[in-house]
């Protein structure tokens, strides 16, 4: 059976087996939302696609994947899981540039913005992570841009919607003849496809 997904939201479904396709096709709205909530998707000698490479998924879809630890699991896949048993999984949203870049100048606690060391098509409202750049991981933080400055294209300046509360270093090191480039990364996090672990549930 070949299942064409065309739901703005399921109900939470329990467990979706796939011997066929199950296809989900872009509305021309690229901001249409579609929504999928599943405890169990099993692709057995079929396909699930959500875009190709050549043409990806370009409108927004969420896929939300609902169990606990004490829940039965599918055995060798767990749950909570897309798994996949001589099948095809293609699943391609669209391509960001850069998915991640470095910071140009450090920033301190309270700064509310960054700068960043080259172009990027990042806007307001979507969601980025800082890395840490002491001594603990757990300092990366988390962030939504509210304006992208891009009076200067190559090095772009991102207000965030709240202060940061730890430094992230930005600096190129000389030690004798070795150099470290050890400027905070800053990734992109905001996706148009999205598979996730259900949110109240999935810290």
């Amino acid at each position: 059976m070949n299942l064409l997904v065309d739901v703005d939201r399921t109900e939470k479904l329990n467990a979706v087996i796939v011997e066929g396709t199950l296809f989900f096709a872009p509305e021309k709205n690229k901001d249409h939302h579609r929504y999928f909530d599943a405890h169990y998707i099993f692709v057995r000698n079929g396909t699930l696609e959500i875009g190709t490479e050549e043409f990806p998924y370009d409108s927004k879809l969420t896929i939300t994947m609902h169990s606990s630890m004490t829940d039965p699991y599918l055995p060798i896949y767990g749950n909570k899981v897309i798994g996949c048993r001589y099948c095809k999984l293609d699943m391609h949203g669209i391509k960001r540039e850069p998915s991640w870049t470095v910071m140009d100048k450090t920033s301190q606690p309270g700064d509310n913005q960054i700068t960043i060391s080259r172009k990027i098509d990042w806007k307001a409202g979507e969601v980025i992570a800082v890395a840490s750049t002491d001594f603990s991981g757990r300092h990366a933080e988390k962030r939504t841009i509210t304006k992208v400055d891009n009076t200067n294209p190559e090095k772009p300046i991102i207000t965030v919607d709240k202060p940061f509360e730890y430094k992230h270093f930005a600096e190129i090191q000389t030690f004798g003849k070795d150099t470290i480039d050890m400027r905070a990364e800053v990734a992109m996090l905001t996706r148009n496809v999205v598979y996730r672990g259900d949110p109240e549930t999935s810290p």
